[in-house]
C-alpha cells in the first residue's frame, strides 16, 4: 500500500517537470514562454542553452583550425621535399662547374717564372690623360663707296688655336693649356696693321682632393709671335716677341664646380717677373723695367731686361650657355703688387679680362663678339700738351686699354 501511495505522489512531479522542459525548450527555439512560468526559471533555461550554443560553435571553430593546420603541414612537407631537391641540384651544378674550371686552367698557359710584365704605356695614358681643343679663322670686312660720314675699306682675318691636356692619377693631378693666336688688317693702300697677337701658356699642378677645393701651384706665361707698332706709323716699335713676356709662380687654393663651369684660383704669395730682350724697348724702360741712363763720367748704361714683383693673384674663369645657340665665357686675371714703389702715382693693379659670346650658327660656323679689357700700370702712354703751338709730350701715365671686335668664324672641334 505504501508504495502505491508514493507513486501516485510522484506522477503529478514527472508531469510538472516534463511540462517546465518543453516550456523552455519551446522558448530556446524562438517559441513565446508560457506566462505561468516564473522569470528565475525562464533565465535558468535561457542561460543553458546559450553556453549549450557557444560549446558547438567552438567545437565547429576547433575542427577548420585543425583542417588548416593539416593543410599548412602538408604544404611546408612539400616545400621542403621542393627545397631538398634544389639544393641536390645546385650540389650538381657547382660540382660541374668546378669541373670545367680545372679543365680551363689546364688550358691557359701558366705565366713564365720573373718579374710580371708592366702595363700597356699606351694604355695607361688613355686613361689618365685628357686632351681636346679647337682651331678656326675669324674673319671681318669693311666695304665703302661713297661714305660721306668717311672711313676705310679693310679686311680683317685672325687664326686661333686653343688647347687642353690634362693628367691625372692617383696622387696629382696636371693641367696645361694654350692660347694662341694672330690676325692681321689689310687697308685699300695695301698697307697691313698687325690686328690681334697672343701667346699664353698656363700649368698647374696639385694634389688630388675629395673635395672641390684643392692646393695647387700655378705658372703663366704670356708674350706675343711678332713686332707691334705705333700705327699707322710704322717706324716706331712698341713691342715685339718676349718684349713684353710675363711670368708668374703662385701657391693657393683652387674650387672647381662639379660641371667644369666655373673656376677660381687665389694665390696671396704670387711671383711676376716682366721681361723685354729688346734692347730699344729697354732702354726706353718700356713695361717697367728700368730704363737706361748716362752716369756721372757721360758714359751710357743699358736698361734693365727684367723686373720683378710679389703679390696677390687673382685667376677666374667662368661659361655659360644663354639659350640653345648662344654661349658666353669669360676670364679675369687680377695681380696686386705689394712692393710698387710709386704708389702715388700709379695704382699697383694689373688685370686682363676677356669675354666672348659666341653665336652658333652650325657646327663650324659662329659669329663671335670680342671684348678684351686691360690695365697694366707699367703699361704708360704719352699724355700732350700745346706748348708754343706745338703739341708736345708731358707725362707718360698708365690707361685701360679696350679691343672690341665682331666676325664670322670657322671653327673645328677636336
Amino acid at each position: 500500500m505504501t508504495t502505491k501511495r508514493n507513486r501516485s505522489r510522484e506522477f503529478p512531479i514527472r508531469i510538472a517537470l516534463t511540462l517546465i522542459i518543453v516550456i523552455a525548450a519551446s522558448q530556446a527555439f524562438g517559441q513565446v514562454g508560457y506566462p505561468f512560468m516564473s522569470p528565475t526559471i525562464d533565465s535558468i533555461c535561457r542561460s543553458t542553452l546559450e553556453y549549450v550554443q557557444l560549446k558547438q560553435l567552438l567545437m565547429r571553430q576547433q575542427e577548420q583550425v585543425k583542417r588548416e593546420m593539416e593543410q599548412i603541414e602538408n604544404a611546408l612537407q612539400s616545400l621542403n621535399i621542393e627545397h631538398s631537391d634544389i639544393l641536390q641540384e645546385r650540389e650538381v651544378i657547382d660540382k660541374e662547374l668546378a669541373s670545367i674550371n680545372r679543365h680551363l686552367d689546364s688550358l691557359t698557359p701558366k705565366r713564365p717564372p720573373g718579374p710580371r710584365p708592366k702595363e700597356n704605356i699606351i694604355d695607361i695614358l688613355n686613361e689618365r690623360t685628357s686632351f681636346h681643343g679647337n682651331y678656326g679663322v675669324n674673319l671681318n670686312q669693311l666695304a665703302l663707296s661713297n661714305w660721306a660720314a668717311g672711313g676705310e675699306n679693310n679686311a680683317t682675318g685672325k687664326a686661333f688655336l686653343n688647347l687642353y691636356f690634362s693628367y691625372r692619377n692617383k696622387k696629382s693631378e696636371q693641367i696645361l693649356s694654350g692660347e694662341f693666336a694672330f690676325g692681321t688688317s689689310r687697308f685699300t693702300n695695301k698697307r697691313f696693321e698687325k690686328s690681334d697677337d697672343k701667346i699664353e701658356v698656363k700649368y698647374s699642378v696639385g694634389p688630388v682632393s675629395k673635395t672641390q677645393w684643392s692646393f695647387t701651384m700655378l705658372t703663366t706665361f704670356k708674350t706675343q709671335f711678332a713686332e707691334g707698332y705705333k700705327y699707322p706709323d710704322d717706324s716706331t716699335m712698341l713691342s715685339c716677341f718676349m718684349a713684353p713676356a710675363y711670368f708668374t709662380l703662385s701657391f693657393g687654393g683652387n674650387y672647381r664646380a662639379k660641371n667644369e663651369n666655373f673656376h677660381i684660383y687665389l694665390s696671396p704669395f704670387a711671383s711676376k717677373a716682366t721681361f723685354v730682350i729688346n734692347q730699344e724697348l729697354a732702354d726706353k724702360g718700356s713695361y717697367g723695367v728700368k730704363k737706361g741712363y748716362y752716369d756721372e763720367d757721360d758714359n751710357w748704361v743699358p736698361g734693365e731686361h727684367a723686373v720683378g714683383a710679389l703679390g696677390v693673384e687673382l685667376d677666374l674663369t667662368y661659361k655659360q650657355p644663354i639659350g640653345k645657340s648662344i654661349n658666353y665665357a669669360t676670364s679675369l686675371n687680377v695681380f696686386y703688387n705689394y712692393y710698387e714703389t710709386n704708389r702715388t702715382k700709379y695704382f699697383p693693379i694689373d688685370f686682363n679680362w676677356e669675354n666672348t659670346i659666341n653665336f652658333v650658327i652650325s657646327k663650324h660656323l659662329s659669329t663671335v663678339l670680342f671684348l678684351h679689357l686691360k690695365y697694366d700700370h707699367n703699361t704708360t702712354f704719352p699724355v700732350y700738351a700745346e706748348i708754343d703751338g706745338v703739341q708736345t709730350v708731358v707725362d707718360k701715365v698708365p690707361k685701360l686699354q679696350i679691343k672690341e671686335s665682331l666676325g664670322i668664324a670657322f671653327i673645328h672641334k677636336f
